[in-house]
């Protein structure tokens, strides 16, 4: 069966109510990340035409850069279609832009509002 990416994508009807959307998902994944010991620097970070959701650092110390994604449901999809390629080659290209040794992380929160599950990708760019 041929599965495409905007299967797994939580579909809303407008792009304020995407928005909406986004910062809730934001707000969950700095909230977890807050209370397993994570410290978030900075929120929305634009780093030329490249924005990282969440600028953090992780309990250990290091400096990580997250992209955070709603899905319903991911399957055994690969972070470069969680992200799609276009996403993928901006984090690449925008990595200069990046304190060095920062981490790039991908965090899916996944299921339905209300019964997020939340999984840790590192290291995907």
């Amino acid at each position: 069966m041929v599965r495409h990416r905007w299967e797994h994508a939580v579909v809303t009807s407008s792009p304020a109510q995407r928005s909406i959307v986004g910062r809730e998902t934001e707000d969950l994944a700095a909230r977890s990340l807050v209370r397993s010991g994570w410290v978030i620097l900075s929120r929305n970070l634009r780093l030329g035409r490249l924005e990282v959701d969440l600028l953090a650092r992780d309990p250990r110390g290091s400096l990580v850069a997250i992209e955070v994604r709603r899905r319903g449901s991911v399957g055994a999809a690969s972070p470069s279609e969680l992200l799609g390629a276009r996403k993928m080659r901006a984090l690449r290209r925008q990595r200069a832009r990046l304190p060095e040794g920062c981490r790039i992380d991908l965090l899916l929160v996944l299921g339905s509002p209300g019964r997020e599950r939340l999984r840790l990708i590192r290291g995907v760019a």
